[in-house]
């Protein structure tokens, strides 16, 4: 039997992975400029853009948000993901899917300009053709059968494989020539930036260059503290001042954090009409634990060797820490530091705070570090116990 429904159960807090936040905070002026192009087609530099930012900073959601507005306003929109055979999912799936959504009218005019075979009766769209397909001719066709209207491409998870890159590479260069016939045609990628910058370093890649960048780093203090009230709000609850305090220091600004340490809160004693500080204080270790498992230790697994070592070299230090530091704990030349040190710059894992330092950026980065440079027992406890009573003899 299922429990009785009381009031405030459903949580308003979506840490899970592409269900953007209720509230979302940050870029406010970005996003602005972004809708100005839906409404009026005013591309300015925003024609191209690229997103940056840790795991879990806010970029797909970013990408959620800019579908809405796009859709609210009328564009088509076609998303997706660098993973491998992009080029053929558009082409063969997304394509179709816009041209089975648009009217009979612009159905017919897309049968004429003889790129695609459109059975308007039908409700999917033949894919016989009397032309070669590529991306290019389909975004012009349906831009010239749609009076040029505006048509939104996302692509999420850049990485800097090398197959995954002329792959992505190909695809962009289709996209800027498509562009160049005029179509209004918006593209964003997505991904942390050194994978971005790896793409932009492929040839043929000039207007990717010419792109507006958006980097994505924590939240401020000021826009932590709105987004956990009023999520909370839109929950019909209220956040007790001293749990919102909390909650702040627990998530550090970091977005995956603020909606995770959020939801625990909130499912703590989910039939009351506050969020106390207790309710803030059970979600403090969950939270802790699940960024750990989740976020931060993927990410020091995909570094290299080295840039682990320069992290564990960060590590001792509880604030900011000297170059001049970690150059003498790993035991190299300046000019070696300094590679490694741009890369995780450039990643968004440390931060430089000021001539000479360098700081950890990810929250509790640091304290994951140093429990790798913790000894460990060779076997747990629970495995020692668990010898007096072996398992019986066949």
């Amino acid at each position: 039997m299922r429990p009785e429904s009381t009031e405030h159960t459903n949580s308003p807090f979506r840490p899970g992975y592409s269900r953007p936040p209720l509230i979302f905070g940050g870029h406010q002026d970005e996003i602005e400029e972004f809708t100005e192009v839906f409404q009026h087609y005013d591309f300015g530099e925003n024609q191209s853009v690229l997103i940056s930012g840790l795991r879990g900073a806010g970029k797909t959601s970013m990408l959620s948000r800019l579908q809405d507005i796009a859709e609210t306003h009328g564009w088509l929109t076609i998303r997706d993901d660098a993973s491998k055979g992009l080029m053929d999912r558009v082409v063969g799936s997304t394509i179709p899917t816009i041209v089975n959504s648009l009217s009979d009218s612009e159905q017919t005019r897309l049968k004429s300009l003889s790129i695609l075979n459109v059975g308007i009766e039908l409700e999917i769209a033949d894919r016989s053709r009397t032309v070669a397909p590529s991306l290019r001719s389909d975004l012009v066709a349906i831009s010239q059968a749609t009076d040029n209207r505006g048509i939104l491409i996302l692509i999420d998870e850049v990485h800097s494989s090398k197959v995954r890159l002329r792959e992505l590479s190909r695809f962009a260069l289709e996209i800027s020539h498509a562009m160049s016939t005029g179509a209004n045609i918006m593209v964003a990628f997505a991904g942390v930036k050194v994978d971005l910058d790896q793409l932009m370093e492929q040839p043929h890649m000039t207007f990717l260059r010419r792109s507006r960048e958006v980097d994505f780093r924590r939240l401020s203090i000021g826009e932590t503290r709105r987004v956990l009230r009023e999520t909370t709000q839109v929950g019909g609850r209220t956040l007790a001042p001293d749990a919102e305090t909390h909650l702040v220091k627990i998530s550090q600004g970091y977005p995956y954090l603020v909606q995770l340490a959020g939801d625990y809160a909130w499912r703590n004693n989910p039939t009351s009409d506050t969020i106390s500080l207790v309710d803030a204080k059970v979600a403090q270790g969950k939270a802790k634990k699940a960024i750990e498992s989740r976020v931060i230790k993927k990410v020091y697994d995909d570094l290299s060797e080295m840039d682990q070592e320069f992290l564990r070299a960060m590590a001792p230090d509880d604030g900011r820490t000297k170059i001049s530091s970690i150059v003498s704990r790993m035991e190299k030349s300046d000019q070696y530091v300094q590679v490694y040190k741009q890369r995780l710059l450039d990643s968004g894992y440390v931060e430089s705070t000021s001539h000479g330092y360098v700081e950890f950026s990810l929250p509790y980065l640091r304290d994951y570090v140093r429990s790798t440079m913790e000894p460990h027992p060779a076997e747990s406890s629970g495995l020692s116990e668990w010898r007096a009573f072996p398992p019986p003899a066949p």
